[in-house]
């Protein structure tokens, strides 16, 4: 039996990224499509759809790069994107690659406490 896939989830959003859209200033832009990216990845994530969540949580990465993250809310948003990318890591053995996405979580928004505990989970 097939099993239909949502592969091209968040293509459209990652090939307009770099496009004008009039009455929004670029960071606001940002923001939304890695809202948007984020909400589908942790639908994907809760259903249990490992790999897609994955693609999706790296997309949000991808469409941030490396971005000055303008916004409290942007940070926030990469710094629980780089958890839950830790957190799927981790569940596949991957300890040194979590570490990193935890490092970086912290780093960009120090005030969250989850990266903060799991970081501390990781090293024990």
């Amino acid at each position: 039996m097939a099993i239909k896939r949502n592969l091209g989830i968040g293509l459209d959003v990652l090939l307009t990224a770099n496009e004008a859209q009039p009455g929004f200033p670029p960071g606001q832009k940002i923001l939304s499509q890695a809202r948007l990216l984020y909400g589908q990845a942790l639908e994907q994530d809760e259903s249990g759809n490992t790999y897609e969540a994955y693609h999706l949580y790296r997309q949000v990465m991808d469409l941030v790069g490396s971005k000055a993250l303008d916004s409290t809310e942007l940070s926030r948003l990469v710094s629980r994107t780089c958890n839950n990318l830790a957190v799927l890591l981790f569940e596949s053995g991957h300890t040194a690659e979590a570490a990193g996405y935890l490092r970086q979580a912290i780093a960009v928004y120090p005030q969250n406490r989850t990266a903060i505990e799991n970081m501390k989970l990781i090293r024990e």
